[in-house]
């Protein structure tokens, strides 16, 4: 008899010895009798990687938010000396539960209060790790979460919990579990924890959650929709042993107390208001040059005279370190502007109007051009219009993330749908019609194929609204399989082209200025059309199944390319995708000669000989096409390192990078091959099944180009991006034509801050007031 036990680990990431096992051992054979406690199976290979991930996560989180809080000028010149006191017992758990003594055990209060420099250690103080700030609109919660995941992770030792800062806005825990959600938003920051662990497994983002890696710092519990603030808490509550910090206003988190209950083991503080002397120590060391005296005949009113109407306004409005920031932003960065205009009780007789008058007058002051005789890039009012669109945009998602890849979703459905029809419909009747006639000067009058072209293109573009529309039909009824769903539109989706395609054939056909295709019947045009028609309605449908509704669009990727130590996994997608192109290939080449067969080409000796021949020469051909497309555009993909925490423009910038590189693949690979697949047949090292069998050869190979690319456009969130946000919401006025480069323009000036890979107003309340007060539309956006 033996006893066996395994060292494991804890949900707050301590070592603890809690499995057990005993039984008998005959040889090399351990029978089990009984097992203690829980029992933990590691799979070898990814956990003893989990040291890496975490110490890979507290780099990237480091990283972001010391660029951030370096940003918001946190410490320029001097950081507001933010303190705290603890809440009112009603907010938070016993005392008992806190320090989490044994039943029967009464707790005596933790001293909480303090300052910003001894939060680490107030937080270390807490034995649950449980801590709720609490405070008004602007009190500095934010800018304190950051401050204490820098000194946790400065004091941070090896295997412990690295706190990460999400926004609770985008959290909706009716319906998605904590666990779930945080190891998405630490994906969304930080992609090269997205890879799964292995096959059916968690993310590595979850395997660290699940080693109690991760610390969550749930930023702005207020802003969960209303009605989800008792569900949050329930969901918290359902993992007591969990450590967490959470930042809330007072009042929201008060009201789902008493709904539910206060949350368990943790430990309530709540931020005390600025000082009339913290004021005196800050503001006058904001000014420069000849300004140095700016505040003081401010400051001296409201110590002299702290009862006089104006006085008393701006000092009870100036408590506040966001209404702080704005009066900093306003009159002492701003050129020209005195403060002493806020004590004009005229003007501003109540906190609420100079409340309201700093909020109103900080865009316009941050977009103030300082060069004398130069047009701005973007003058205040047109800015102001911008921003207005955006902060409605995220009142319309439900969330305070302005994500670059979601800005596609303030086009409408049906406008998008509409898009992409037009533009994948042009692609392919370039492809069907034009591009033959460019690429070869043996084929038919122009006009042949331009109305070839024109007649593909309207049946893709048809095609393409009604997969679209079919895709999210067949998905909105009753749960059905992928297969059967691209069975379903892709064969509804071949009826409609070819349809289309003969209809306008025909119409064209009967112009006045007589027959285009006067050595063409119409039976020969329904088979042509069925040839391109069902492959094209396959493709469609298949590709409709497995991206999804493609006006939804994809997320941004979070690989990088990479070449060292690949070559096993370049061959192994090459091997893939020769395979796969050597079935598609096949299978296209039975359709030609079943619709060819059907036209009355009849299968004689010859033909079929010359078919086989073909085969084996064109499936060899374009498989290696095939394989050499998804060894460039998958093989040389690499996942970006744990530490790699990205931020918006870097996130735009990879995932145009990757698209270009996957489009530029798809042609220099394809082309090529097609090319000396049709100089082998102009050669006559084989012969044709009938004229114009290099016509068909060349559309064939640059409707597989084109498709590619479709492919590659319904997989690229960067694609949606540049046909959507780059191009219609200019177009309309909405936003300017380099959206990137306002957006960080205006992170730079103060108005957007980052966290991690999305941009966020600098305050709710100043995407609040953005709404409450919009601007008149601008006709157009020539900027």
């Amino acid at each position: 008899m033996c006893t066996v036990r395994d060292d494991g680990v804890s949900e707050r990431g301590s070592p603890t010895t809690h499995n057990e096992a005993s039984g008998v051992v005959h040889g090399p054979l351990l029978q089990v009798g009984s097992i203690v406690g829980d029992v933990v199976l590691n799979a070898p290979g990814w956990s003893s990687r989990i040291d890496e991930w975490t110490e890979g996560l507290a780099q990237g989180v480091r990283k972001l938010w010391r660029q951030e809080e370096a940003h918001r000028r946190v410490h320029d010149p001097v950081a507001l000396p933010v303190r705290w006191h603890p809440a009112a017992p009603e907010l938070a758990d016993h005392w008992a539960n806190v320090r989490r003594l044994p039943a029967g055990a009464t707790g005596e209060p933790l001293a909480l209060a303090g300052r910003v420099e001894h939060l680490e250690q107030v937080y270390r103080s807490i034995p649950s790790g449980r801590l709720v700030i609490l405070g008004p609109a602007g009190a500095g919660k934010t800018v304190l979460a950051g401050r204490l995941a820098l000194d946790l992770l400065d004091a941070r030792g090896p295997g412990q919990p690295v706190p990460v800062i999400v926004s609770a806005g985008s959290w909706n825990p009716e319906t998605t579990p904590l666990h779930g959600w945080l190891a998405e938003q630490i994906t969304r920051d930080h992609p090269g924890l997205a890879v799964p662990v292995a096959r059916g497994g968690p993310t590595r983002a979850g395997a660290l959650i699940d080693a109690g890696r991760v610390l969550p710092v749930l930023d702005g519990f207020d802003e969960l929709d209303v009605g989800l603030h008792q569900a949050a808490l329930r969901r918290l509550n359902a993992s007591p042993d969990a450590p967490a910090v959470i930042t809330s206003r007072t009042a929201e988190y008060a009201a789902a107390v008493r709904g539910v209950d206060a949350l368990t083991a943790a430990a309530v503080v709540e931020l005390d208001d600025l000082s009339l002397d913290d004021l005196h120590d800050y503001l006058p060391r904001t000014t420069a040059g000849d300004r140095t005296g700016l505040w003081d005949p401010v400051l001296e009113r409201m110590r002299t005279e702290p009862h006089a109407p104006g006085p008393a306004a701006l000092c009870q409005v100036l408590t506040n370190p966001l209404m702080v920031f704005l009066a900093r932003t306003i009159y002492s960065d701003t050129p020209g502007r005195d403060p002493a205009e806020l004590l004009a009780t005229d003007r501003f007789p109540t906190a609420a109007a100079v409340r309201d008058h700093l909020l109103a007058a900080f865009v316009p002051a941050v977009y103030q051009d300082d060069r004398p005789g130069r047009t701005p890039r973007w003058p205040a009012d047109r800015a102001r219009h911008y921003l207005a669109y955006l902060a409605g945009h995220l009142r319309e998602a439900g969330t305070r993330d302005l994500a670059w890849w979601q800005l596609r979703d303030t086009v409408p459905r049906r406008v998008r749908t509409r898009l992409f029809a037009l533009l994948d419909g042009l692609l392919i009747g370039f492809a069907v019609g034009l591009a033959p006639r460019l690429m070869s000067g043996t084929m038919s009058p122009l006009s042949y194929w331009l109305s070839f072209g024109l007649a593909a293109a309207a049946a893709s573009g048809v095609t393409v609204a009604l997969t679209v529309r079919l895709t999210r039909r067949s998905r909105g009824g009753r749960r059905r399989g992928k297969a059967t769903v691209a069975l379903t539109v892709g064969f509804a989706v071949a009826l409609v082209f070819v349809f289309v395609f003969l209809l306008i054939l025909v119409l064209l056909s009967q112009l006045p200025h007589g027959p285009w295709y006067p050595s063409v019947s119409i039976p020969a045009l329904f088979f042509y059309g069925l040839k391109y028609g069902l492959p094209i309605g396959a493709a469609a449908g298949l590709v409709a199944v497995l991206v999804g509704d493609r006006t939804t669009g994809p997320r941004p990727t979070g690989t990088r390319l990479q070449l060292r130590g690949r070559a096993r996994f370049i061959a192994s997608r090459f091997v893939l995708g020769y395979v796969a192109g050597l079935v598609i290939v096949v299978a296209l080449w039975f359709w030609s000669l079943a619709v060819y067969d059907a036209a009355g080409g009849g299968f004689t000796g010859p033909v079929v000989a010359v078919a086989v021949q073909q085969l084996l020469v064109g499936g060899l051909l374009g498989a290696l096409a095939f394989g050499l497309v998804a060894a460039a555009t998958f093989g040389l993909e690499a996942p970006l390192n744990a530490a790699d925490a990205v931020r918006a423009a870097d996130s735009l910038a990879r995932d145009r990078r990757n698209t270009v590189r996957k489009v530029l693949a798809v042609w220099l690979m394809v082309l090529p091959v097609g090319g000396i697949w049709y100089w082998m047949g102009e050669r006559e090292f084989w012969l044709s099944l009938s004229y114009g069998e290099g016509d068909d050869l060349i559309t064939a190979v640059m409707v597989v180009v084109v498709g590619m690319t479709t492919g590659v456009r319904a997989i690229s969130a960067w694609a949606y991006w540049l046909v959507l946000v780059r191009g219609w919401l200019p177009l309309t006025g909405r936003l300017p034509w380099r959206v990137q480069a306002f957006l960080t323009d205006a992170y730079q000036r103060g108005v957007l801050r980052q966290t991690g890979a999305v941009y966020q107003f600098r305050h709710a309340r100043l995407q609040d007031h953005l709404l409450a007060d919009p601007t008149p539309p601008l006709r157009s956006a020539v900027v």
